[in-house]
């Protein structure tokens, strides 16, 4: 790298202006020389520093990027660079390189498109160098940079035939299925692609046997289904199970998949057919739970957890799938079971004594908040059990008290919202009443965060949600306003049509409904959505079975009403 260094000063980098207000291009330079000056004896902390600096000067300009190019390719090549960051320089090569592709955009021209030229010229320059990384004595640097290769088929197949390291011939043959998926083949080059394939298919790697399934995928969607079998033997295998850990890695992740993360992609891609991915699932809990294999039974739930959240048809094979699993030894396998159960409401009610016996279960999951028993009783109310009320309001409303809101992502298997747990039980009012007044003057007293679900949930019962002597008006969830009836009806034949989640949608149909008739084709479009396997929700937890079942509930009822051979308003 020395003689590189000295080339930096013949960049004029003061002519190449600034990065950002605080970051001059004349910094490059020093970054670049900082990290090829680092060794093993320089700290961690500060080579991860004079990277992230790097990165955000290169990827902050165009200009700089290329003129920086030729010396991050020195860096990447020279096995003397410290090696934690050979890696991330040719990752970060893959994003100069990605830019450097502008100028073969022939509709560019004037100043830009020369611009555009001059970077193509120095990456087309600097590629017979950058390709000399896929030969590196380093798998990790080979690993990444199968990055600059990706979207190639040729370049891929001709990498395959010479790489021997598992944890490199993974991504390399999962990137190798999606660029042959994507692009137009020779019909050879399409038989090549699919001799790897089905050879791996029979050969004695078992890893590579179920990569070769996976990347099959996307050239043919039956592949998976027709390895079932083999997949099923493979991923449940105890003693191949670490190797997972060890050698599949993606060329967009740094860190590997383990096992139960391989399986879960296996059920994703079987998703499409729900027979075949809750009957895979079905067999691995099965197998799971005779070999004593916890994280297998994780997996499962999790999977379950996630086609019931999106997918409607999965309720019918998730419910004994479940169930069974409600004394599973492993907290988290029960505490997610209990939580898939609340989500299927009253089908679960065929359940609900085993439900009650785990009232006071104390098992908690390892990521989220709550108790296996608070999520049985969950599931209680969604089933109308009366067992689930005593103590309910302040099991509900104790573990927050001394918390000023939640945290939580939009796609967990966590415990619901109070107000979500307490809203459709309005038949339950009367011995409810008090505990709710009660824990609302306490929220009150401390102007704690549950004081507005607390009077929603009274204002959703038909009660006063102000405790005595309160001045302040309530002012309830506002929705947004019922559209015209020619308004509403075009809204649902948007949504039909466009597949997509309108938070108006629940408004239209309530228009409609107040209308009082439909039209043919928004009957028909209705029809067809009530028939749609899929969640009519914005959420991604718990919240989109509930809000799919309240819009269901809707089309049915405008489903119910009359036939209108026309619409007087001008809706069609």
């Amino acid at each position: 790298m020395g003689d590189a260094l000295h080339a930096l000063d013949a960049v004029d980098w003061r002519a190449l202006g600034a990065v950002s207000p605080d970051r001059p291009a004349t910094d490059v330079p020093k970054v670049l020389r900082r990290i090829a000056r680092a060794s093993s004896t320089t700290r961690p902390e500060a080579v991860r520093r004079a990277y992230g600096e790097l990165q955000d000067l290169l990827l902050g300009s165009a200009a700089v990027g290329t003129a920086a190019l030729p010396f991050v390719v020195d860096l990447a090549l020279d096995p003397k660079t410290v090696t934690v960051l050979r890696p991330d320089l040719v990752d970060l090569l893959t994003y100069l390189t990605g830019d450097g592709t502008a100028g073969d955009d022939a509709t560019r021209d004037g100043a830009a498109g020369q611009a555009d030229s001059e970077r193509s010229a120095v990456w087309w320059q600097q590629w017979p160098r950058m390709l000399k990384l896929l030969d590196d004595g380093d798998p990790v640097v080979r690993r990444a940079a199968l990055g600059l290769i990706s979207d190639r088929t040729g370049p891929l197949l001709e990498r395959w035939h010479q790489e021997t390291a598992p944890s490199v011939q993974v991504p390399l043959l999962l990137a190798l299925g999606r660029a042959a998926a994507d692009e137009d083949l020779t019909k050879e080059t399409d038989a090549e692609v699919r001799a790897v394939l089905d050879g791996l298919l029979h050969g004695e790697d078992p890893v590579l046997r179920v990569a070769a399934v996976v990347a099959s995928a996307p050239l043919d969607p039956q592949a998976v289904s027709r390895a079932r079998p083999m997949l099923l033997e493979l991923l449940t295998d105890p003693v191949l199970a670490p190797r997972f850990g060890e050698v599949w890695y993606t060329v967009d992740c740094e860190l590997p998949y383990e096992r139960d993360d391989v399986a879960a992609w296996v059920v994703e891609l079987l998703d499409p057919d729900m027979t075949a991915a809750t009957s895979f699932l079905a067999a691995l809990v099965d197998i799971g739970s005779r070999i004593g294999d916890a994280e297998l039974r994780r997996c499962v739930v999790d999977q379950a957890w996630r086609l019931l959240v999106t997918r409607p048809s999965a309720a019918a094979a998730v419910l004994p799938l479940a169930a069974g699993l409600l004394t599973d030894p492993d907290d988290d396998v029960r505490y997610k079971a209990a939580h898939l159960l609340a989500m299927l409401g009253r089908a679960a009610a065929p359940h609900a004594d085993r439900l009650a016996a785990l009232l006071d279960d104390p098992g908690e999951s390892r990521f989220f908040d709550g108790t296996v028993g608070d999520h049985a009783r969950w599931a209680l109310t969604r089933i109308g059990d009366p067992r689930a009320l005593p103590d309910l309001v302040e099991r509900l409303v104790a573990p927050y008290r001394d918390m000023q809101g939640r945290g939580y992502a939009l796609s967990d298997p966590r415990q619901p919202d109070v107000a979500d747990v307490l809203r459709p039980l309005r038949a339950h009012a009367e011995v409810l009443l008090p505990a709710v007044r009660e824990a609302l003057r306490d929220e009150v007293s401390r102007a704690g965060w549950l004081v507005r679900d607390l009077r929603d949930v009274l204002h959703a019962w038909g009660e006063n949600p102000l405790l005595p002597g309160e001045l302040t008006p309530y002012r309830p969830p506002a929705g947004p306003p019922l559209p015209e009836p020619a308004q509403a009806a075009a809204e649902v034949l948007t949504y039909a049509a466009e597949g997509e989640w309108h938070g108006t949608f629940a408004a239209a149909l309530d228009a409609l409904t107040r209308h009082g008739h439909l039209t043919p084709p928004v009957r028909e479009a209705l029809t067809a959505l009530r028939a749609a396997d899929r969640r009519f929700s914005e959420y991604g937890d718990y919240r989109a079975v509930l809000q799919d079942e309240r819009i269901r509930a809707r089309i049915d009822r405008a489903l119910a009403l009359p036939y209108a051979a026309h619409d007087p308003l001008g809706a069609s």
